[in-house]
């Protein structure tokens, strides 16, 4: 008897189901995605007295470095140094702004097709941006990667891909530094 219950039970629950209760997907993983790096708030984009304009910092960009104990997504107790390169398609003369990959954060493991996050840049610090001298031309600060951080983990752990591209395209900004 309890048997026939069960499955009586059961059924209803299938039954009842209702399609649209099925949670629709928070977008998928976008290997093309761009992270941008745009002039933060009240940073002159094209003239100022003193210092470089956010013009001209992507202008003249050509890395990015930082650091971070995190490398290939292993945990390292010692600082690790990192950089990318700045290509001219990474280049938006007109925002002004820099662009990073989106796989340089979340990538797609080969092994299981599971989407992961590197840490390197998200736990990355003393981020500094350098021109073709190696001189330092403008940074992220710190502040700006932790709260960015904090943003695109929490929405990893929903699953919201959407909501992680749209932190990469609004969360990341750069300071010029002065003379």
């Amino acid at each position: 008897m309890k048997k026939i219950l069960f499955l009586l039970l059961t059924v209803a629950l299938f039954v009842n189901c209702d399609p649209k209760d099925v949670p629709e997907p928070k977008g998928a993983f976008n290997p093309q995605a761009v992270i941008t790096i745009r002039a933060a708030n009240g940073v002159k984009t094209r003239s100022t007295v003193s210092g470089l304009t956010a013009l001209e910092v992507v202008q003249n960009a050509v890395n990015i470095k930082w650091q971070s104990h995190y490398f290939n997504d292993a945990y390292s107790e010692s600082i690790k140094d990192i950089a990318r390169t700045f290509i001219e398609a990474h280049r938006d003369l007109q925002t002004p702004a820099l662009k990073m990959w989106g796989t340089d954060i979340l990538y797609k493991e080969q092994e299981d097709s599971q989407i992961a996050i590197y840490k390197d840049f998200i736990h990355g610090f003393n981020v500094v941006i350098t021109d073709n001298q190696n001189d330092t031309i403008a940074y992220i600060p710190d502040e700006v990667i932790n709260n960015a951080r904090l943003l695109i983990e929490a929405a990893f752990a929903d699953e919201n891909y959407t909501e992680v591209y749209r932190i990469f395209d609004e969360a990341f900004t750069f300071l010029p530094l002065t003379e």
